[in-house]
């Protein structure tokens, strides 16, 4: 249950995962006929035990929440229609760590659609999402997220086929209504378009969130128009943020400790640390809880 909160989910038989070497990560991938372009998306692995024992007909089937299904372009009711692939997801060791940090102090991943940045936006590394999205992802407009999406490794090993996370750390900023509105009108069922519609040629309504990035971030994490990110808060940019709006507390804390408690001053300080770096991480965890 832990999981399913946490994260996006694919459920395998227990073949496939033992077949495509999956681990914890995957990577779901699916050649969309309507555009010719590989779609894909990360996700935990969760496998199903119950099937194991089954005489399933199709033991390769693959169970996806609905978001993912929507972010590389099936369209709900129409899944039998598509063949997806599945293949693993390497994390580095910082990478990893981070996950385990990111689980303790609360994370929400928010899959968002690529869209080409306005003109004014572009070369200032930011980018914009729906201003109703920053809510569901624990941070507040201006503060720094970051987007992910998954690249192919060239360095295979026993030519086994796998991927790497990529990052990229952006300041993020609310699209009001009003723009998207407007680019939604410029659009064009066609791929080659400079600002493609993703409802018309993938016909997934309605589509998720979109998010407004520059040439410099769709290169950094190699992307392009339609392709899916998946985006969630910068946990050391709330940290430091954190601190700055507790400061005056900390200083209260020291002052009231010292009338308070008979201690000498290292104690004063370590304890004072000790409540604001506290109630710092209890707020950080509160906003997405």
């Amino acid at each position: 249950q832990r999981i399913i909160e946490d994260d996006y989910i694919v459920v395998v038989h227990p073949s496939v995962k033992k077949e495509k070497h999956l681990g914890k990560f995957a990577v779901l991938v699916l050649n969309h006929p309507k555009i010719d372009k590989k779609i894909k998306v990360p996700c935990r692995v969760v496998v199903d035990q119950k099937r194991e024992n089954n005489n399933e007909k199709r033991k390769d089937a693959i169970k996806a929440d609905q978001t993912l299904r929507n972010s590389i372009g099936i369209p709900k009711d129409e899944e039998e229609k598509f063949t997806v692939e599945i293949y693993p997801l390497r994390l580095s060791p910082f990478q990893k760590l981070r996950y385990c940090i990111s689980s303790i102090l609360g994370k929400r991943y928010q899959f968002f659609r690529v869209c080409k940045a306005d003109i004014p936006d572009i070369e200032k590394n930011i980018c914009r999402i729906p201003s109703d999205t920053f809510e569901l992802l624990g941070c507040e407009e201006g503060d720094r997220v970051i987007c992910e999406s998954v690249v192919d490794d060239k360095n295979r090993e026993n030519n086994l086929n796998f991927y790497r996370l990529r990052e990229h750390k952006i300041r993020c900023y609310g699209a009001s209504k009003e723009m998207i509105k407007k680019r939604k009108e410029m659009e064009e069922e066609n791929i080659s378009a400079r600002y493609p519609s993703a409802e018309k040629l993938l016909g997934v309504i309605p589509d998720i969130p979109r998010i407004f990035l520059d040439a410099h971030a769709r290169d950094m994490l190699k992307v392009n128009d339609l392709e899916p990110v998946r985006v969630r808060r910068d946990l050391f940019h709330l940290f430091l943020k954190q601190i700055r709006e507790f400061g005056i507390i900390f200083l209260l804390s020291l002052l009231a400790i010292r009338d308070i408690l008979p201690i000498n001053t290292a104690w004063q300080f370590i304890i004072s640390v000790a409540i604001a770096f506290l109630l710092i991480l209890m707020n950080i965890r509160a906003k997405i809880k």
